[in-house]
């Protein structure tokens, strides 16, 4: 909107809506094998020859329809009118191919743009700095940042900010006092600190020593103080790396190391320092001049320099994908040079980008190839590195130099920080700011400040003298939806029109209608380049007020028409909190401990000012809010927690409303909070006094208007929220609070609303987070029972602060619309289903989407079976527990456990105490369990789930009979046969084990085991096949034995007959021993037959061969 005179509407297009639109187009929803089966639709066919089917619109919709199977005719006939824009009547696939391309180029190129990165709150870090902090880094070997500051301290800190370890550099024969840091940087690769001084040197100290670094090589002989440092090093050759410096007289050193992990310089042979001090521990000093400048095949080590500067050396940073030094001066004429290494020369070969401006800082974006440069001239310059004859763009905005810049290497991004401590985010590829930061940075005089930021981590870290501040990035959120381009400061639902309101602090308010989404109406400009930041509308709905951060309010008609401008802080710029319409006057507040009254009677001319309130001052602190019920009831609160009553009519004091003492009510409700906070860090007195005093903020005031229309309330009828999630129900009858509890623990402040009925409390707060409380028949009555109200449901329904919301009733359904300061305006159910987003590219159909959410209710049945079978299979595991530990109770442990209950019996703390009363309420209010066989549908939902147990028949268990037991284990001797013994007590023995056994039942099976053996040789253990391939190869071999001992004369040495002996001997002793271990089941017969045969045969081995006596050693069929 603008002034009267000026006043411009933009309307969006008027588009039709043909269907529900919660789900996505019929295009978002192909995949890979659908785009080939759409390619084969319109292929002729296998003879196709170059020429496409082109399809007419009903072709179009029925050929894809039965191909994809999805979708309905219109989104298919939707689909062929988006492709076919120049209205020919006929597609082919060329053109579908060209949509797609386009319609997603579209779509990514808009999530890209979109993406403005959403900051927490800024962090100060306390430190033990001193004095400026003039490098922070991170050491990625070690998960630490290190900060460096002039006086000299080191300090290491773990990821979460959180001290470490400290220490102070120093440096032999130098005062401390006379000895400033210039820079430095952290050798990585070898655990190093390199840092510059101010007496023209660089020494390099371990990080590895205990307790305090120790000083290993100094470097000395520079003509200029060093002022800038940077380490690089090759991270597939941990060997090469580069030391690189920047002085006072332009000129750039760069110390190349080729063995930096054996040995950076090299060392005199000490045989031991001082005091049995290590080599490593002696400091080595280096002169500068006697470092080699030209490489050999066995230096380790070579120095180049270049000297094209005219002013002094910022920063210097070696680029291994350019494989060239970058530094920059800010004098006017080489202010940006890039210089190569000579192979021969110690002099390097530099390139100057042609700038007529000083440089400050640059940083390189490695995806991009762009070299992003901060200058004096408040510019900031994007580089070609092929390029020198001038940017490839200039980015403008900064009212003062750059000092620090830092690209986010995983996006198109770039960070510059100027003098006058404002941060801008850029889009380098688009060309424009996303963001600037500015106020929230400590105010004071002029400092100096270093910038470093954290890609993997999404953290920015901004010094400023030796104080450290940190921002991280929220998460992001892909894909969202934005209904402004800027954060929403409030969201208004006009039922005379069926539209919201929506306002955002870029000044812009937008009109939707709630049954499709669609947006009507955009005012942009309302308060010129002021923010708005509330709106209200009056009686009848047909005016619309706005308040801006230049302290007016302005009376606007929805053609877009200004009628009134309300100044209500002469003139000067005023933080305005709300607006409130009473009978006869407009009531603004927010910057003051008055209020602004506008009298309706004074609204003659354009500009208002404002009158004075008969009821003048009556809080201690700013009012940030108020509200209204007619006929004069009037109440307001303060910063400090304080309410007022008002007679609006009169504009007289009622009464007022303060809970007793804030830190006694935090201390008595610490039990409640303890429960939902579990990790809570250690409060200082400043914090905790600070925090005490921020829980009694009051952001919202609600009054109970249904209960107060009824004449005759005794219980609550006003409802306030603030600060630390706190929400208090106070009556305004007796003039007091009469109950509180957190609402939201963990938040910063929660803001809340209400229905037209007062059945419902909706609070949101800081993180996104919404909760629907149930306040139908809580508090009815003074002296009902003080308990939390129900909770009914929760969500996350955005991803920063939730700034506004509106409750409303549409097709007998309580819908909820919420605004927040991630630029997006949702609309949800009462069941936390969301509907749409305010904005998005397809409409929705407010009736469909409210059938398919309760649809998807109704399908969650399954989901709450699962939740049931798990409750139940707990309680499963539990009595399970609850048995094994009551079986492994010891006498001494009863006894032990009868003398606590004694002694519990004796005190009852725990029965008398809030804490515990509170506890067992909720034990006595938890939902029962369920068993198996009560939990309803468990049989259908089994049937019904796409797993395996899906195809299974889960009919009910039949009931089982008495099982016996099988006759073979009853009368195992009727079909397992008896060993055949060889002696007659063998078989006496096993009689009376066998008589033992069948008296004995409680004997185990692994004593009576033994007892059930069957006669099994060879012939019946084996098949027939196997054995007479075993013989046949048998036969075989021992043939091929005789064969070469035939061949072979007969030997009548002496070490013949030693062999044959002790072959001999062998024998015997091998066939006694078979004979005392081995019984074969066979007759006695048999028994017979084989002892005679075996004897037979051991008197013809005696006067065999070795080799004979062998070959019938081993064992045949026969």
């Amino acid at each position: 909107m603008k002034s009267a005179d000026q006043s411009s509407v933009k309307s969006a297009p008027q588009s039709a809506v043909s269907s529900f639109a919660v789900n996505q187009n019929i295009e978002a929803k192909l995949n890979l094998k659908d785009l080939e089966k759409i390619m084969t639709a319109f292929m002729p066919g296998p003879h196709y020859k170059g020429e496409q089917i082109r399809l007419d619109c009903d072709e179009f919709s029925e050929r894809l329809r039965s191909t994809l199977k999805k979708g309905c005719k219109n989104d298919y006939i939707e689909l062929f009118e988006k492709i076919d824009i120049t209205k020919e009547g006929t597609v082919d696939w060329d053109k579908f191919v060209e949509y797609m391309l386009l319609e997603f180029y579209e779509e990514d190129e808009k999530v890209k743009t979109t993406q403005v990165p959403q900051w927490k709150e800024l962090r100060m870090i306390s430190s033990p700095h001193k004095d400026v902090i003039q490098r922070i880094e991170l050491l990625k070997c070690m998960n630490r940042y290190v900060t460096v500051s002039k006086e000299g301290m080191v300090v290491f800190w773990d990821l979460q900010m959180k001290l470490a370890k400290n220490s102070r550099l120093s440096v032999e024969a130098i005062k401390q006092k006379d000895l400033w840091v210039t820079d430095c940087a952290v050798m990585a690769n070898i655990n190093k600190l390199a840092v510059t001084f101010t007496s023209k040197e660089i020494v390099i100290y371990d990080l590895s020593s205990k307790p305090d670094f120790n000083c290993q090589y100094r470097i000395q002989g520079f003509r200029y103080t060093p002022i800038c440092l940077n380490y690089w090093f090759n991270s597939d050759d941990m060997e090469h790396s580069i030391l690189s410096v920047g002085d006072m007289g332009g000129e750039v050193t760069a110390i190349i190391f080729y063995s930096a992990q054996t040995t950076l310089f090299p060392r005199p042979h000490h045989q031991g320092g001082k005091d049995g001090q290590h080599a490593d521990e002696i400091t080595t000093c280096i002169k500068l001049k006697t470092i080699p400048r030209e490489k050999t095949k066995k230096s380790k080590l070579r120095l180049v320099h270049h000297d094209v500067h005219d002013g002094w050396v910022r920063y210097v940073k070696y680029m291994e994908h350019l494989e060239c030094f970058i530094s920059c001066s800010t004098g006017s004429k080489h202010s940006i040079i890039l210089s190569y290494i000579d192979k021969v020369k110690s002099s390097m070969r530099s390139i100057t980008l042609h700038y007529d401006s000083g440089v400050n800082c640059f940083d390189y974006h490695k995806r991009l190839n762009l070299i992003v440069t901060g200058g004096i001239n408040n510019q900031v310059c994007l580089w070609n590195p092929y390029v020198v004859s001038k940017p490839v763009g200039i980015l403008s905005g900064h009212m003062a130099p750059v000092i620090q810049v830092a690209v986010n290497q995983r996006k198109t991004q770039a960070m510059t920080f100027s003098k006058d401590k404002v941060l801008r985010v850029w889009d380098i590829q688009q060309q424009l700011c996303l963001q600037r930061i500015a106020g929230i940075f400590p105010k004071g005089p002029e400092v100096q400040s270093r910038m470093y930021f954290d890609d993997n981590v999404n953290r920015l870290f901004i010094t400023f003298n030796y104080q450290l501040t940190a921002l991280d990035m929220k998460v992001e959120v892909r894909e969202q939806v934005l209904s402004h381009d800027q954060p929403i400061s409030c969201v208004l639902y006009n039922p005379k029109h069926n539209q919201v309101l929506t306002s955002c602090i870029g000044g812009t308010v937008n009109v939707w209608m709630i049954d499709n989404g669609q947006k009507v109406k955009q005012f942009q400009d309302c308060h010129g380049q002021a923010e708005v930041v509330t709106m209200a509308m009056d009686e009848d709905e047909s005016r619309l007020l706005t308040g801006g951060s230049d302290g007016s309010v302005r009376i606007w008609d929805f053609n877009g028409h200004c009628h009134h401008n309300l100044i209500c802080a002469g003139g000067q710029s005023a933080d305005i909190s709300q607006i409130v319409m009473l009978k006869h006057s407009v009531t603004v507040m927010g910057w003051s401990r008055l209020l602004t009254i506008f009298r309706k009677s004074s609204f003659r001319e354009y500009h208002v000012e404002a009158t004075e309130w008969s009821g003048g001052s009556e809080h201690f602190d700013d009012i940030l809010c108020a509200d209204h019920h007619p006929p004069s009831l009037l109440v307001t609160g303060s910063y400090d927690g304080e309410i007022v009553v008002w007679n609006a009519n009169s504009e007289s004091l009622v009464k007022k409303l303060r809970h007793r003492s804030v830190l006694t009510t935090r201390e008595s409700s610490s039990s409640t909070r303890s429960s939902s906070a579990c990790d809570q860090r250690p409060i200082t007195t400043e914090s905790k006094t600070s925090e005490v005093e921020f829980s009694c903020v009051i952001s919202r005031l609600i009054l109970l208007k249904h209960r107060l229309q009824g004449g005759q309330h005794d219980g609550c009828d006003l409802i306030s929220c603030g600060g630390t999630g706190w929400c208090r129900f106070w009556s305004i009858t007796h003039t007091t609070l009469i109950h509180q509890f957190i609402a939201h623990p963990h938040a910063g402040n929660i803001i809340g609303t209400t229905d037209e009925e007062n059945n419902y409390l909706v609070t949101g707060d800081s993180d996104g987070m919404v909760k629907i409380w149930s306040i139908s028949n809580y508090l009815l009555n003074y002296d009902d029972i003080k308990a939390d109200p129900e909770r009914l449901t929760s969500w996350q329904a955005h991803q920063d602060v939730i700034t506004s919301m509106q409750i409303c009733k549409k097709l007998e359904n309580f819908l909820l619309i919420t605004a927040s300061a991630d630029c997006s305006v949702t609309l949800w159910d009462f069941h936390g289903g969301k509907i749409g987003d305010f904005g998005q590219e397809k409409h929705w159909r407010l009736d469909l989407a409210l059938e398919s959410l309760r649809n998807q209710e109704t399908g969650d049945s399954g989901t709450q079976n699962e939740k049931e079978e798990k409750d139940f299979m707990d309680d499963f595991e539990s009595r399970c527990t609850t048995a094994t530990s009551v079986e492994d109770t010891r006498p001494q442990d009863q006894h032990q456990r009868h003398q606590v209950e004694d002694l519990d019996h004796r005190y009852n703390t725990w029965k008398k105490t809030v804490l515990g009363d509170t506890y067992k309420e909720e034990r006595t209010q938890k939902r029962e369990r369920k068993q198996p066989g009560t939990v309803p549908g468990f049989k259908r939902y089994l049937e019904s789930v796409q797993t395996p147990y899906g195809v299974l028949n889960c009919s009910d268990l039949q009931q089982t009979w008495q099982v016996e037991k099988p006759d073979f284990v009853v009368n195992p001797h009727k079909y397992f046969g008896e060993k055949l013994f060889n002696s007659t007590d063998d078989a006496a023995a096993a009689d009376e084990n066998t008589q033992k056994h069948t008296t004995d039942d409680n004997q185990s099976i692994r004593d009576t085991r033994h007892l059930l053996k069957a006669a099994f040789d060879e012939k019946t253990f084996f098949p027939k096949e196997l054995l007479e391939y075993e013989t046949q190869m048998r036969t075989q071999h021992q043939h091929q034995l005789r064969l070469i001992n035939s061949t072979k004369p007969k030997s009548t040495t002496a070490s013949g007959i030693l062999k044959s002996s002790i072959t001999s001997q062998m024998f015997h002793h091998h066939q006694h021993q078979q004979q005392s271990t081995v019984k074969q089941p066979v007759s006695n017969q048999q028994s017979l037959v084989s002892s005679s045969a075996s004897n037979h045969q051991q008197s013809n081995k005696i006067n065999k061969t070795p080799t004979q006596a062998i070959i019938s050693f081993l064992p045949t069929n026969n």
